[in-house]
C-alpha cells in the first residue's frame, strides 16, 4: 500500500517537474521563433509542446494496480493559446503518433484524447486566448476531465470498470490542477517576455526621440534623460543627472518646485513654456510637459521638452510679414484713392487750359474780334498751349522715373548762370503776381549735372513757390557754397506746409488739399520731379515750415564740381581775371564748332557747346568757303589756345585771325566752361 502512494507521489513529481521543463524552455525559446516565419512558428511551439506530451506518457501516476495517469493532454490544449492553432495541431500530431507506436488496449482511448485536447487547443488558439485566467484554466482542465472519461467508454468494459473506479478521483483532480498550474506559469513568462518586449521598444523609442525627455526625483534632481535632453542641455549624462531642475529651468528655482510638483502630483500634467540654459550659457525657448508616475512605491516626474526656438522665430517673422502685409495693403489702398484723385486731378488740368483755347479760337475763326481783342486772344492761346505744354512733359517726365528711365548728362555747369537765368524767365509771372522775386549768390558755383535739368529743378521750385506765395510776398532765391556742396535755398513768404503733410510734399500726386474745389491748381508731381532730378545728381532736398501762413523753405545740396575748385584755389587777380573771361567768351575748341556756335551767338545765348577738333574740316582747310567763317571776330567771339603753332595755323585757315594765348590750366578751365555751359553773354 506504501509503495503504491510512493510511486504515484513518484509519477505526480515527475509530472510536474515536465511541465516546469516545458515552462523553461517556452522562455528560452520563445524569443527565437518570434522573428522566424510563419512555418517556424507553429512547428517550433508545436514540436516542444507535443515531445512534453511523449515525456510524460513515460512518466505516469500510478493510481491503483493496472491503472496509470499521465498529463499529456495538458501541453497539447495548451499548444494553442500559447503557439497558435498551427502549434495545437503539431503538438496533438506527434502526441497522437507517439501513443499509436505505443499500442495497447487503451490506445484508441487515448489517441482519442490527445486529439480532443489538441482540437480545443485549435479552438482557443484562433480565438488568441492566451490568459484565461485562473478560474479559465480550472474549466479548461475539467474539460479535459469530461473528455477523458468520454473517451474511457470506448474501453472493454471490465477495464472501463476498472479505471473509471480508481482513476476517476485522481485524474479528476490532477488535470484541471495541472491546467491551472502550467497555464499560469505559461501565462507569467508570457507577460514577462511582453514586458520585456515593451521595455526595449520603449527604451528605443525614448534614446531615438527627437523631444527631450528626463525624470525627476521628489526633491527635483535629474535620475535619467535621453540622448536628446543631453543634446539640448548641451550636457554629459553624468553633468545632468548631479543636476536640480532649478539648475536648468530659469523660470522654476529651488523655492518653486515643491508647488511644481505638488501640482504635477494632483492633476497629473503641467504644461507650459520655459527657458532652459544650457551648459554653454545658452538660453533655449521650450514647450514642455510634465508627467507624474509611480511604481513600487516610489514616486517621479517624467518630462518631455521640445525645443521651440524656430517656431519662435517663425512666429517673429510671420508677425514681421503680417506687419508688412497690413503696411503695404494700407499704401495700395492709399496709392487706389491717390490715383483716383490724380486722374480726377488730370481731367480737371488738362481741360483747363483747353477750354480758353477752344473759347478763342472759335471767336478767331467767327471774324468777331478786332485786332487788340484777336492780339490778347492769340496770347491766351499760346500761354495756356504753353501750360498744357508744360504738363504732358511733367506727366513724360514722372512716367520716366517710375520707369527708372529719367537720365541726365552730367557736366560741369555753373549753377550761379543756371539759377539767373531761371529767375528772369520767371520775373514776369512774379511781377504779374505782385510778388519780389530776388536771387542772391555767390559765383560761380560749378556742380557736375545737366543743365537743363538743373533748370528744371529751379523753375519747378520758385513756380511752386509763387504759386503758394499770396499778392504782396515775397520769394528768394539763395545760392552758397557750404563746404563741398553748393546750396540752393528757395525760400517764400507764402501758406506754409502742415507738420503732418511735411514728410509727404516730395510724394508723386499729393496735394495737401487733393479735392476739386482747392484754391491751387497743378497735378502734385513738380516737387516729386524736383527730388528725382536732385538725387540722380547725388545731391539732396529738403523741405522746412513753421506751419500754416509761416511760408516755406526748400534746399537743394549738390556736391560742387572740381572746375569750381580750379577757380577758387586760383591767385586773386588770376581768379577774378579768369572769371571776367568766363563771363564773355566762349572757347572755341573745334574750328567746325566754332562756325555752329557763331550762329548761336547772333542770336544771343548760346546752349551748343563749341569745341577744337584738330581732326575736322578746318584742319584741312576745306571750312573757309563757308560764309560764316568770317563773322566770329566781328560778333565778339574771342578765341583761346595754348601755344600750339598747328592750332594757330588751322584757325587762321577757318578766318580766326586773333587767338589768345593761355596757359594749359587756364585752357582747362575755359574748356570746362566753353564745353558745358548753358547761357553765356557775348561783350
Amino acid at each position: 500500500m506504501v509503495a503504491d502512494h510512493v510511486r504515484a507521489l513518484t509519477g505526480l513529481a515527475q509530472n510536474v517537474a515536465l511541465l516546469l521543463s516545458l515552462t523553461l524552455l517556452y522562455s528560452v525559446i520563445r524569443p527565437f521563433w518570434r522573428g522566424a516565419p510563419a512555418a517556424v512558428q507553429a512547428l517550433a511551439p508545436g514540436a516542444l509542446f507535443g515531445l512534453i506530451a511523449v515525456v510524460g506518457m513515460h512518466a505516469p501516476i500510478v493510481v491503483g494496480p493496472g491503472v496509470i495517469a499521465d498529463g499529456r493532454m495538458i501541453p497539447v490544449v495548451l499548444a494553442g493559446p500559447f503557439g497558435g492553432p498551427g502549434a495545437a495541431i503539431v503538438a496533438a500530431v506527434i502526441a497522437g503518433l507517439y501513443r499509436v507506436m505505443l499500442g495497447g488496449a487503451g490506445a484508441a482511448a487515448g489517441v482519442g484524447t490527445i486529439l480532443t485536447a489538441g482540437l480545443l487547443g485549435v479552438w482557443l488558439g484562433r480565438r488568441r486566448r492566451r490568459d484565461l485566467g485562473l478560474i479559465g484554466f480550472v474549466v479548461l482542465g475539467l474539460v479535459l476531465d469530461a473528455a477523458t472519461l468520454l473517451w474511457s467508454l470506448v474501453l472493454p468494459d471490465a477495464l472501463a470498470r476498472q479505471v473509471l473506479g480508481a482513476a476517476l478521483v485522481p485524474v479528476g483532480l490532477f488535470l484541471p490542477m495541472g491546467t491551472l498550474f502550467l497555464g499560469a506559469l505559461l501565462t507569467h513568462e508570457e507577460r514577462r517576455h511582453s514586458e520585456r518586449e515593451h521595455l526595449t521598444l520603449t527604451k528605443f523609442s525614448v534614446d531615438h526621440a527627437a523631444e527631450a525627455m528626463f525624470w525627476l526625483d521628489a526633491e527635483g534632481r535629474f535620475v535619467s534623460a535621453n540622448p536628446a535632453a543631453l543634446a539640448l542641455t548641451r550636457a554629459r549624462r553624468d553633468e545632468l543627472l548631479g543636476l536640480a531642475l532649478a539648475d536648468v529651468d530659469l523660470d522654476t528655482d529651488a523655492a518653486a518646485w515643491p508647488a511644481l510638483w505638488s501640482a504635477v502630483r494632483a492633476g497629473g500634467r503641467v504644461t507650459g513654456e520655459r527657458r532652459y540654459r544650457a551648459r554653454d550659457g545658452a538660453v533655449i525657448d521650450v514647450d514642455v510637459s510634465y508627467d507624474f508616475m509611480a511604481y513600487r512605491g516610489r514616486e517621479w516626474i517624467s518630462a518631455v521638452a521640445r525645443d521651440i526656438g524656430d517656431r519662435k522665430r517663425a512666429e517673429a517673422e510671420r508677425g514681421r510679414h503680417l506687419v508688412r502685409e497690413r503696411r503695404l495693403r494700407e499704401q495700395a489702398e492709399a496709392a487706389s484713392t491717390l490715383k483716383d484723385q490724380f486722374l480726377a486731378t488730370l481731367s480737371h488740368e488738362l481741360r483747363t487750359p483747353l477750354t480758353p483755347i477752344v473759347a478763342y479760337a472759335r471767336l478767331l475763326r467767327a471774324g468777331r474780334l478786332d485786332g487788340a481783342a484777336t492780339t490778347r486772344a492769340l496770347d491766351v492761346i499760346e500761354r495756356n498751349g504753353q501750360a498744357q505744354s508744360r504738363l504732358v512733359d511733367d506727366l513724360i517726365d514722372v512716367s520716366s522715373i517710375v520707369l527708372g528711365k529719367l537720365r541726365i548728362e552730367p557736366r560741369p555747369v555753373d549753377l550761379v548762370g543756371v539759377a539767373r537765368g531761371a529767375v528772369e524767365r520767371l520775373r514776369e509771372d512774379a511781377t504779374a503776381k505782385s510778388i519780389t522775386l530776388g536771387l542772391d549768390a555767390d559765383g560761380p558755383l560749378v556742380v557736375a549735372g545737366d543743365a537743363i535739368r538743373l533748370q528744371q529743378v529751379i523753375e519747378n521750385l520758385v513756380n511752386n513757390a509763387l504759386k503758394f506765395t499770396p499778392a504782396g510776398g515775397r520769394v528768394t532765391l539763395r545760392l552758397q557754397r557750404v563746404g563741398n556742396e553748393a546750396l540752393l535755398t528757395v525760400r517764400d513768404t507764402g501758406a506754409g506746409i502742415e507738420p503732418v503733410f511735411l514728410p509727404h510734399v516730395f510724394d508723386r500726386f499729393r496735394q495737401a488739399d487733393g479735392s476739386m474745389t482747392r484754391a491751387y491748381e497743378g497735378l502734385g508731381v513738380g516737387l516729386a520731379i524736383v527730388r528725382a532730378l536732385v538725387e540722380l545728381h547725388d545731391g539732396r532736398v529738403s523741405a522746412a515750415s513753421e506751419g500754416r501762413g509761416r511760408g516755406a523753405t526748400f534746399v537743394v545740396a549738390l556736391p560742387i564740381s572740381e572746375a569750381s575748385n580750379l577757380l577758387e584755389t586760383a591767385a586773386p587777380g588770376e581768379r577774378g581775371r579768369r572769371t571776367s573771361m568766363l563771363k564773355s567768351l566762349i572757347v572755341a575748341l573745334a574750328c567746325a564748332g566754332l562756325i555752329q556756335g557763331c550762329a548761336a551767338v547772333a542770336h544771343g545765348p548760346v546752349t551748343a557747346p563749341i569745341t577744337l577738333d584738330m581732326k575736322g574740316p578746318v584742319a584741312a582747310g576745306t571750312a573757309a568757303t563757308s560764309p560764316k567763317v568770317g563773322r566770329a571776330e566781328a560778333w565778339g567771339i574771342l578765341v583761346f589756345a595754348t601755344g600750339d603753332a598747328s592750332i594757330s595755323a588751322a584757325a587762321s585757315r577757318g578766318g580766326i585771325t586773333r587767338i589768345h594765348h593761355v596757359d594749359q590750366e587756364t585752357l582747362n578751365i575755359l574748356g570746362v566752361y566753353a564745353k558745358y555751359t548753358t547761357i553765356v553773354y557775348g561783350e
